[in-house]
């Protein structure tokens, strides 16, 4: 579906009629660069990790220079920015595993910019390159602060034949790759400012975020359809729908569980970061109305989210039904979907969690809050409540547990639905024809033939110079 040839970036990018910046710019950078040419040499052995001083060197290669891979492939070159860490992390931590999984496996080249003090992660993972990035260690500032060393290293080395950018923090930056004429495109995850942890201050900044992200960039996809109906009419763009996913698996043979005290199908699941928007505290106290011999299963962590932590154990008040494994992963993970009862998303807000297709794709019975993005997931194959009423919960949830086989007359249709709208390899096919419908379309040269021109000479004469362009008002371009 890709071209195999090198990356198509060898012309002049900064032109006034596709970027609002004097090329002067250009060539002052291009000046200094010269003057300084063993900076050029050292950003490309920084193939390891990104340091900040890396990071600052880069910013010196001049716009209009291409820098070939040294360890070139046949396929694309595709980044993705930024993530925690992507075997610890969360929903965009999984998609971008399997996704890019997914695309090595196709033939293309899978670049990943990491935060640092997330924990360890090995250079490689399932053939895709690895980049760790500096980091501020906040939650306030930790993603942007991410955001702005990969998205440069990125922009300014040149590798990347299309940059994936996942969600606003990366978002911000899509200006440096229009500037540098690299085709890049942000994936929105949900909806930032909707989070109960940010204040008014904290909601009107992530909104100009959100809308700069809008204006930085041209290609837009959502994850929801709900989000996707909120960008067209907050800001007149038309994000491309392209969903979550989950695999169907075989059910793991308990053993870890056990280890717990847990019986097969005889508890209750929830499984997701422990954040307040997740909605565990409405959780905790419906099922402890619950009069059964059931167990209820809170696994997962946050380590900055301790003080929210407490105050679910305080929920608990010790009731020994009430199970906190932590942070779990591997073989206990598989066990706990394959052998629960219920699994619960009592979630007040989300993009299209991967945790609630996971439950699907093992056939569980999912009771779900009845936000949108919820019961897009679940079709007709789950069961709604309404979203922050305990009370209403407790009574669905009691119905389930209660009633013999109520909770397994929904199971075949679950897997059905995940098996049709939301495999990955599926998701794979639309990003991998997505990617290409932004490259440029490969041409003979038009001046002599390829054949007679050095190697690197003939890349770059592959090529033709890209369309002119016109500006919206939202910054978006359009083809003359």
């Amino acid at each position: 579906m890709f071209s195999s040839a090198p990356s198509s970036r060898n012309t002049p990018t900064c032109h006034a009629d596709t970027w609002p910046l004097p090329r002067a710019i250009s060539g002052v950078i291009t000046l200094y660069y010269q003057v300084v040419p063993a900076l050029n040499e050292y950003a490309s052995t920084c193939n390891d990790c990104v340091s900040p001083y890396s990071a600052v060197f880069v910013l010196w290669l001049p716009l209009n220079e291409t820098h070939a891979c040294n360890d070139w492939r046949p396929g694309v070159n595709i980044a993705f920015a930024v993530v925690k860490n992507i075997h610890r992390g969360g929903g965009i931590e999984k998609y971008t595993l399997e996704l890019g999984t997914r695309l090595v496996a196709r033939g293309h080249n899978v670049r990943v910019y990491s935060m640092r003090h997330y924990g360890e992660v090995l250079p490689e993972v399932n053939g895709m390159e690895i980049l760790t990035v500096p980091s501020m260690p906040l939650p306030q500032f930790e993603k942007l602060s991410a955001s702005m060393w990969g998205c440069f290293h990125a922009a300014f080395t040149s590798w990347a034949d299309v940059v994936h950018l996942h969600h606003t923090g990366p978002g911000m930056l899509g200006w440096l790759f229009r500037l540098r004429n690299t085709p890049a495109l942000i994936q929105y995850h949900g909806l930032e400012w909707k989070r109960s942890r940010w204040g008014a201050i904290g909601r009107s900044v992530l909104k100009g975020l959100e809308r700069w992200s809008v204006l930085c960039n041209t290609e837009f996809s959502a994850v929801s359809r709900q989000q996707c109906d909120y960008f067209q009419q907050t800001y007149h763009v038309t994000p491309r729908y392209i969903p979550t996913g989950a695999d169907v698996h075989p059910r793991t043979p308990p053993q870890e569980i056990v280890r717990l005290g847990l019986v097969p199908g005889r508890y209750v699941l929830f499984a997701s970061r422990l954040v307040r928007e997740k909605g565990a505290q409405y959780l905790i106290p419906a099922f402890r109305r619950l009069h059964t011999d059931c167990k209820l299963v809170i696994a997962g962590d946050v380590p900055s989210e301790s003080a929210y932590k407490e105050e679910l154990l305080m929920l608990a008040d010790g009731d020994p039904r009430i199970i906190f494994p932590g942070f779990v992963e591997g073989r206990l993970l598989d066990e706990l979907f394959s052998h629960a009862l219920v699994y619960v998303q009592p979630s007040e807000i989300e993009g299209l969690s991967i945790a609630l297709l996971e439950a699907m794709s093992y056939g569980l019975c999912c009771l779900v809050s009845d936000i949108p993005e919820n019961r897009e997931a679940i079709g007709d194959c789950g069961i709604s409540f309404s979203n922050g009423d305990v009370d209403d919960l407790a009574a669905k949830l009691a119905d389930l547990v209660m009633t013999d086989g109520a909770a397994a007359q929904l199971s075949a249709k679950a897997i059905a639905r995940v098996q049709k709208e939301f495999s990955w390899d599926t998701i794979a096919d639309e990003f991998e024809e997505y990617y290409a419908s932004l490259l440029p379309v490969t041409v003979p040269a038009p001046v002599r033939p390829v054949a007679s021109l050095p190697a690197q000479s003939a890349a770059r004469h592959a090529y033709p110079y890209p369309p002119k362009v016109k500006r919206t008002r939202l910054g978006h371009i359009a083809s003359e």
